[in-house]
């Protein structure tokens, strides 16, 4: 061995930080990579609008394709990517390495990336934050394999993948401070799991009792106007959101299991078909915007804009989105669900007439926080994706509503949840 590793092997710290930074250039560059090649093929979808009646050939021949590439060539490309990453970060030690390594492969990434990409191409409900967490894992891991083939150090793959996949949710919706909240509450989460409602709710509880005896305080004083929401407006918000994301939740667990089960013989073949005609047919009945992530939809809902066939919106984008991922493509389910919760937090801010846009945002986060069950991490997302800072304590206390209704509805843990499957992994060891 060089005498030049050698020395790089004694210094051990400093060889692992730039390993982890040279690996954090590559993900983030990857990641924007994937986001512009998302954002192309988005802007010359197939719909009913350039395409016409094609579609209804063109959409389920596509679909079943891309389904059917995932499961000859990268069954672990499949869903948001999210659940790849939390299981990876929990297990991906040195006992299972060989055997939990095709769920962050390059090649699981290439098939993940051109699935989405084709059903994005043909309406396809998803988003490519979820599909980020992972691709940026992949890419986090390999170049961590490489440093390790090169200079002989085990690096922690476990510390690799928690690292990639927070780096990767910072890069989707360039959030740096949500992708720590995401990595402590979603890819490292033991005891924090245990008191993680009542340390925000204390935070929350603490925060109103000094505003109720100071008024409006700002450290560095007032920047902004505050929007006027309502308290009960807030909670109404925080109930809603999370009944609403305990069904979405619910019914996303569910399907899948029963999609996994009735998708052998024929059945492999008629399913993604069946699932990408009632997207179709969804469409026609609510509009074309149910179709592709929904951040049009949600950028409109913040500006205030708003008209008739927002009230529908919320079950056709949930139906939407749901019939794409049973239908075994790959994708995200992060924007359908800030879509879904602006237009639900929209139609109670009108209902209740009072502020759409502020109403929008809330909505946002108590959908994401309903539905993923991570409410942390939903409310900061929304905020510094947002910098409202005067929406931030009505941002954590519908998010934490949220997160609390859903469980009391009984939604599980939905990244947890969907890890499960790959359980079936670690017996191959054994």
């Amino acid at each position: 061995m060089p005498a030049w590793i050698r020395r790089l092997q004694s210094h051990r710290y400093g060889l692992t930080l730039f390993a982890f930074l040279t690996a954090a250039v590559f993900t983030g560059a990857a990641c924007v990579a994937f986001a512009r090649a998302f954002e192309v093929v988005l802007n010359h979808r197939l719909d009913f609008h350039n395409a016409g009646a094609w579609c209804w050939l063109i959409t389920p021949i596509v679909i079943l394709c891309a389904v059917e590439l995932i499961r000859r060539t990268a069954p672990y490309a499949a869903g948001t990517g999210i659940p790849q990453a939390i299981f990876a970060s929990e297990y991906l030690d040195k006992a299972h390495e060989k055997t939990l390594f095709p769920l962050v492969s390059l090649w699981t990434m290439t098939v993940k990336i051109g699935v989405i990409l084709l059903g994005i191409w043909v309406g396809a409900s998803t988003g490519r934050e979820g599909p980020t967490v992972h691709i940026a894992v992949c890419v986090f891991i390999a170049v961590m394999l490489v440093f390790r083939r090169l200079f002989g150090v085990d690096f922690d793959m476990r510390s690799a993948a928690i690292a990639g996949g927070a780096a990767g949710l910072a890069a989707a919706f360039n959030t740096p401070l949500a992708g720590v909240t995401f990595a402590v509450e979603e890819l490292s989460e033991n005891y924090f799991s245990t008191v993680k409602d009542f340390v925000v709710m204390a935070i929350i509880v603490s925060a109103v009792a000094a505003k109720t005896l100071t008024g409006e305080y700002a450290y560095f004083g007032k920047l902004a106007e505050p929007a006027n929401v309502p308290l009960l407006v807030v909670l109404l918000i925080g109930l809603a959101g999370g009944a609403a994301g305990a069904l979405f939740s619910s019914l996303l667990l569910r399907g899948s299991e029963w999609s996994r089960r009735i998708s052998t013989g024929a059945g492999r073949y008629v399913w993604p078909i069946v699932m990408s005609l009632g997207l179709l047919i969804t469409a026609v009945l609510a509009g074309t915007r149910v179709m592709g992530p929904g951040n049009k939809v949600a950028q409109v809902l913040l500006e205030g804009q708003q008209g008739s066939w927002v009230v529908w919106f919320p079950l056709a984008k949930m139906a939407a989105t749901l019939m794409t991922y049973w239908s075994g493509m790959a994708g995200g389910i992060f924007a359908p669900c800030l879509s879904i919760g602006a237009a639900l937090g929209s139609v109670i801010g009108q209902g209740m007439q009072t502020s759409i846009a502020a109403c929008a945002l809330l909505g946002m986060a108590a959908f994401l926080s309903g539905s993923i069950q991570a409410p942390i991490t939903s409310f900061v997302i929304i905020f510094e994706m947002t910098g409202h800072h005067q929406m931030l304590l009505p941002l954590m206390l519908a998010s934490l509503l949220a997160f609390m209704s859903a469980r009391l509805f009984g939604a599980e843990h939905l990244y947890k949840a969907l890890a499960k499957q790959y359980a079936p992994l670690l017996k191959e060891n054994v």
